[in-house]
């Protein structure tokens, strides 16, 4: 019995050793399936934070750029039914600096900036030519510079043509009037012919007198010089009214109406605004500046503007609910196709040169100041990627939901909205650029989503969240460039 002891005492410590080993065979076979539960939860998706169309249910690497995925959550976190939101935190609004903006109806004024030259207006020039042959005998203008009025005399010419007519009148003077016709083709006044037919003496020298009221610009001819039929002897331009031709960039026509007011500033007298209006768009394009010539006259009644002389202005333009330019308030007026400054309240004849008068497109009816109210977005709340454009509003304190827009052209600060946002909506127009990260590293429907449009925010409706990533898309990233989206809810 003594023997059997020591036996025993093997066999239990062998039985021991076995139940042990199955021991610690079962735990370490269980261990990997309880690690496996508290790191992968059946539901959770895995997303690339550059690449959010990345959707893997397992963590790893992402199959496009290689970085490790990080868990995104699905669906929505409160809010409107079918419209993706995202909410954060206090902390997480402070870190990511969100300010909000509501979006209100404003007026809008378009600025049209633009340089131009002064010019002058052209239908107040004028030549002096000469319609005989001769000698200059003398100039009462002798240069240029010098201001005239209409019939001051300017140069006295000998013709001997003059001679031989003027003897004819004298010869036909009772059956003259076909002489008579002649010499006043010539230049000869009715004054000077009538004084060689009272006197009985013929004169062979012609003055030639000023056509309009203005300066003389320029002079061909020096005393004693010979002249020919035809030949132009000063030009003549009235400075009271000048023209500045502007340079319109194409992408800023549509801007540019007939009758707009403009203001503009020369370098010479800085700080004194000078006025005028927009008479003539040019309808040509010069193709290597982009530019349109737009015609402005002004009044230059202190002669202050010389042609040539550069100027900057600016032409601002109300904006309509529609996001198009305000009418100028000329529309329904009457206007002369050669003569546009000329603007009459009824129909006519022009006052320059007789042309009946034609209306002006447009209703008569100007717009009330309270219907130029235009719904407005500031422009830093507006994310875009050159196909559309995002804006991110709070429909509550810390929650957030994408919305796509249609915006007209920017003015200022703001852009005018035609469909996506309504009165008294607030959007986020500090700290968005982090919000759409984090639209990205969940997964939702974001400025740069490759599936189909945004959810429609509108009021009182239920919209439909469309997405349907391209899994096929692999662009390359250069990881030292793009820093990755801010997760901001670790």
């Amino acid at each position: 019995m003594k023997h059997l002891i020591p036996i025993l005492k093997v066999f239990a410590l062998v039985v021991l050793l076995a139940l042990a080993g199955v021991g610690i065979y079962s735990l370490s076979s269980a261990a990997p399936e309880s690690h496996t539960n508290a790191s992968v939860t059946i539901g959770q998706i895995w997303t690339c934070s550059m690449h959010p169309q990345v959707r893997l249910s397992q963590p790893g690497n992402c199959p496009i750029c290689g970085m490790p995925l990080i868990l995104a959550s699905g669906g929505a976190e409160g809010g409107e039914a079918n419209i993706p939101m995202l909410r954060l935190s206090e902390h997480a609004l402070a870190m990511a600096s969100v300010e909000i903006a509501p979006v209100q109806k404003r007026k809008l004024v378009k600025e049209i900036r633009a340089v131009g030259k002064v010019q002058y207006n052209e239908t107040a020039l004028a030549t002096v030519v000469t319609r005989t042959e001769g000698y200059i005998e003398r100039l009462f203008v002798d240069y240029t510079g010098v201001t005239v009025s209409k019939g001051d005399h300017l140069v006295e010419i000998y013709s001997p043509d003059l001679y031989v007519g003027m003897q004819e009148l004298l010869i036909f003077r009772t059956g003259g009037n076909a002489s008579r016709h002649k010499l006043k083709q010539w230049g000869v006044s009715d004054e000077q012919i009538d004084r060689v037919l009272k006197s009985g003496k013929v004169e062979d020298r012609i003055t030639l007198h000023s056509p309009i009221a203005g300066t003389v610009t320029e002079k061909m001819v020096v005393e004693g010089s010979y002249v020919n039929k035809g030949d132009v002897l000063y030009r003549v331009a009235n400075l009271e009214s000048v023209w500045v031709y502007l340079d319109i960039y194409e992408y800023e026509l549509a801007w540019i109406q007939y009758g707009q007011n403009v203001e503009f500033t020369a370098e010479a007298y800085p700080g004194q605004p000078f006025k005028g209006i927009v008479t003539f768009l040019s309808p040509i394009l010069n193709d290597a500046t982009r530019t349109v010539k737009a015609r402005v006259n002004i009044s230059n009644a202190d002669r202050k503007l010389k042609p040539g002389m550069y100027v900057t202005a600016a032409i601002h333009v109300p904006v309509l609910a529609d996001g198009k330019p305000a009418p100028t308030g000329l529309e329904g007026k009457y206007t002369c196709p050669m003569h546009p400054e000329v603007i009459e309240e009824n129909p006519g004849k022009c006052r320059i040169c007789g042309m009946a008068l034609e209306q002006l497109p447009g209703s008569p009816k100007l717009i009330a100041d309270e219907q130029r109210g235009v719904l407005a977005v500031p422009a830093s709340a507006v994310l875009d990627s050159g196909r559309k454009q995002v804006v991110y509003v709070e429909k509550s304190r810390g929650q957030f939901t994408a919305v796509e827009l249609t915006l007209g052209p920017r003015v200022g600060e703001y852009y005018p909205v035609l469909k996506g946002l309504n009165p008294g909506d607030r959007v986020a127009v500090r700290g968005n650029f982090l919000l759409d990260s984090q639209f990205q590293i969940e997964g939702k429907p974001s400025l740069f989503s490759t599936g189909g449009p945004l959810p429609v925010h509108q009021h009182g409706s239920n919209p439909t969240t469309i997405t349907s990533p391209d899994k096929d898309l692999k662009p390359e990233v250069d990881h030292s460039k793009h820093a990755p989206p801010v997760n901001l809810k670790q």
